[in-house]
């Protein structure tokens, strides 16, 4: 375990960090709860658990869903995932570590098919994660208001309230690693290898799934190589070094991990996930400054409201001007965790022109300046850290960033909701954009929603291959009628005079249109003889007939 005597100032150790009423500790709970339901509720999580994927990355969504599907259904492997689009090796690829999908699967073979116990498996792990931060920020800081802001101010991230009701892995992964954070702290003030070695486990299962969320493990790696290197309780180095087999043992089972998810995608469909780097120096300069200029207009703001990030950033900065009345260890921690972030954001530079997401666990280092810079103010400046003035102006600050998350949120799914149209601090364009997508999304996709029945009174079966077009998607009309098969990803790019003898060729029998503009198409007008049935806007022909 780290050693904290070399990080805290020697007046300030040994720490008593668990000191507390219980009282008081079961009241500060009950608030946490109270609180994060009413944010819940702001950001329209009642309405929104109960809605089928969203317009904001749904292509994503529909692949993780797609895995889940595929799991409850065919009764895969857990080891052996598949998706809808079949290609030519029955659909096999692997995505993150398939936890998540794999349970959620065997909790619909008990309940049934309901994609909301999907997100509220996710919201849990997040909630769970942001109540074990709040847990984490009052046993250091003795004080339940800081606590409970800390948390909710980091809830105020756009990304983080969207993609925590969702079915993404990213959002999971942070709150699993919050929780480790905890287990890991407590730990360590308490000395107790139970709680040590459970947050190493929980570590592991973050960094499965998704290898962003290491950061501040990897940052806790070198700090504990340091602790190491100057230590001076322990006499031999064997002693010294044992200390990072915990660590080790994370680092070989996640390599050994990627290294067979590797291996079975290039037996399979390779090149569906990314598992591999897309850095800044992969492409030029034109390009570099069109992912510079949406990374700032539009990715940053969804990360985290830029007043309330320049804010976090100018409490970093002053951490090095009282670096010598600073938590040494909080200090380091949030050089190295930003440190990684920038890392992180050179080597899969090429995602941030849209990929949202791939920010989300970079969020973890938000709270560590702000619990290092309110733990200087209680130690040096008590008048100032339990100022009235000060909270009041931090819960009021609070408020409008939870309202700017809120608004955000519901944006994503309801563009037209009075609660987005008359918001003043959301810009008016991006709503008119996000009404936009909707009806497009509404138009083409909302029929595969209902579609399934008509399809089986048809006789079509699940396992009866499809071509479903337009679908530019992997998953997003295939996994929402629950049918295998083909759409336009890399068929597309197939001339049209060979597209649809290919897809038959591939054991495709159905053809599935939804918009009927290009039935207009000389290339498809051989194939339409034989239209078998005909729902909303899509309509159904047989190709072998």
């Amino acid at each position: 375990m780290v050693n904290f005597s070399y990080f805290y100032p020697p007046e300030t150790f040994p720490v008593a960090a668990f000191i507390d009423i219980l009282q008081m500790k079961k009241h500060a709970d009950l608030l946490f709860v109270a609180l994060m339901l009413a944010v819940s509720f702001l950001y329209g999580y009642h309405d929104i658990l109960f809605t089928r994927p969203g317009y904001h990355h749904i292509w994503r969504q529909s692949d993780c869903l797609s895995i889940t599907m595929n799991y409850y259904q065919d009764n895969r492997n857990f080891f052996r995932p598949a998706i809808n689009w079949v290609g030519d090796k029955g659909g096999r690829t692997i995505s993150e570590f398939p936890l998540i999908y794999f349970t959620v699967a065997q909790i619909w073979k008990i309940f049934g098919f309901h994609e909301f116990i999907f997100r509220l498996i996710d919201v849990l792990i997040v909630f769970t994660g942001l109540f074990c931060l709040f847990r984490l920020a009052r046993d250091f800081l003795s004080d339940t208001f800081w606590a409970l802001f800390i948390p909710l101010f980091l809830f105020s991230s756009p990304i983080l309230g969207y993609f925590t009701n969702n079915f993404l892995a990213d959002a999971p992964a942070l709150g699993l690693v919050l929780i480790a954070c905890y287990f890991y702290r407590k730990a360590c003030t308490l000395q107790n290898n139970r709680w040590y070695y459970l947050s190493f486990l929980i570590f592991l299962l973050a960094g499965l799934l998704k290898i962003s969320s290491l950061l501040v493990f990897i940052a806790l790696f070198l700090i504990q190589c340091y602790c190491i290197v100057f230590s001076r309780g322990e006499k031999t180095w064997y002693n010294r070094v044992s200390r990072l087999w915990p660590y080790l043992g994370v680092l070989l089972l996640i390599i050994a991990w990627y290294s067979y998810a590797g291996s079975y995608n290039k037996a399979n469909l390779n090149g569906i996930f990314l598992h591999g780097i897309l850095p800044v120096w992969g492409i030029d300069s034109a390009a570099r400054l069109e992912i510079w200029s949406k990374l700032f207009k539009v990715l940053l703001p969804e990360f985290f409201t830029i007043p309330a990030l320049l804010l976090v950033m100018a409490i970093f900065i002053s951490l090095f001007v009282f670096y010598r009345k600073i938590n040494r260890f909080f200090l380091f921690l949030s050089l190295l965790v930003f440190l990684g972030c920038i890392g992180f954001m050179l080597l899969f530079f090429q995602v941030f022109n849209v990929h949202d997401y791939y920010l989300i666990n970079l969020l973890i280092f938000i709270p560590l300046p702000v619990i290092a810079f309110l733990d200087l103010l209680k130690r040096h400046y008590p008048a100032l850290f339990n100022s009235v003035f000060l909270k009041v102006t931090a819960a009021m600050g609070l408020a409008i960033l939870l309202y700017i998350g809120a608004v955000n949120t519901r944006m994503r799914y309801y563009p037209r909701q009075d609660f987005v149209q008359k918001s003043i601090l959301v810009n008016k364009e991006n709503i008119s954009q996000w009404i936009g997508w909707s009806d497009y999304c509404g138009t083409y996709f909302n029929a595969f929603k209902t579609i399934t029945p008509y399809l089986r009174s048809l006789g079509i079966k699940r396992n009866d291959l499809v071509y479903s077009t337009p679908d530019g998607t992997i998953n997003v009309t295939l996994y929402l009628m629950d049918q295998k098969g083909f759409s336009d990803f890399y068929i597309g790019d197939i001339p049209e005079d060979k597209r649809i003898e290919t897809v038959k060729s591939l054991g495709v029998r159905y053809l599935i249109i939804n918009d009927t503009t290009i039935c207009r198409k000389p290339f498809l007008l051989p194939y339409l003889k034989h239209k078998v049935g005909s729902y909303l806007n899509v309509e159904i022909f047989d190709l072998n007939l």
